[in-house]
């Protein structure tokens, strides 16, 4: 099994207005951490990663998140807002095709990310090419093969069924983009490299 690029798994954890908690609208979330690892192309092992905590511009950390992500406000009162971790995210993701972004449920985590992206004009599509491997589809079939369930799943439960990534602490970025990971090492390899 070979990739064509190495995989670069992101991971965005979110807050939003106390009215919607549970609810994950994009167009009323700021992210509040990013998360990333790079999975080599043939081996698929994680060779570096990113993490940073971003100051949310819009939305305060409400105490629901805080107690889902344990970020708080005081843990982002004094980091960079998303245009400069984003820059920084950016230039460890590398040239345009160089990668490919991966995130599990994609359909959330990149639309956030390009949301974010437009409201500080920075040009996404300079930097990351193409839609996005959603990781989701992957574990369906990781799910279906081993003669599990494959609805009502969340990465979570899909981690703990495969038994895999129980040392990754849910709900932070850079964990999470590691349990995504798991999930494609499993997958192709049989095995996980994360305990």
């Amino acid at each position: 099994m070979r990739y064509s690029t190495d995989i670069v798994i992101i991971d965005l954890e979110a807050t939003c207005p106390e009215s919607d908690e549970g609810d994950n609208r994009i167009e009323r979330s700021n992210i509040i951490e990013i998360g990333a690892i790079r999975l080599d192309r043939k081996s698929l092992e994680e060779v570096d990663s990113f993490s940073e905590l971003v100051k949310p511009h819009e939305y305060p950390i409400t105490p629901f998140i805080a107690g889902l992500t344990a970020i708080t406000p005081e843990d982002v009162e004094d980091k960079d807002t998303f245009d400069i971790v984003m820059n920084r995210f950016f230039d460890w993701y590398g040239p345009r095709n160089k990668a490919i972004i991966a995130a599990f449920g994609a359909y959330y985590d990149i639309p956030l990310l390009r949301r974010e992206c437009d409201a500080f004009n920075l040009d996404f599509r300079k930097h990351i090419a193409g839609g996005a491997y959603d990781l989701r589809g992957v574990a369906v079939a990781l799910m279906a093969q081993e003669h599990h369930r494959t609805s009502g799943m969340n990465l979570q439960s899909i981690l703990e069924k495969l038994e895999i990534g129980q040392e990754l602490q849910m709900h932070r970025a850079v964990d999470d983009a590691r349990a995504a990971g798991a999930i494609l090492q499993k997958f192709h390899l049989g095995r996980s490299l994360y305990k």
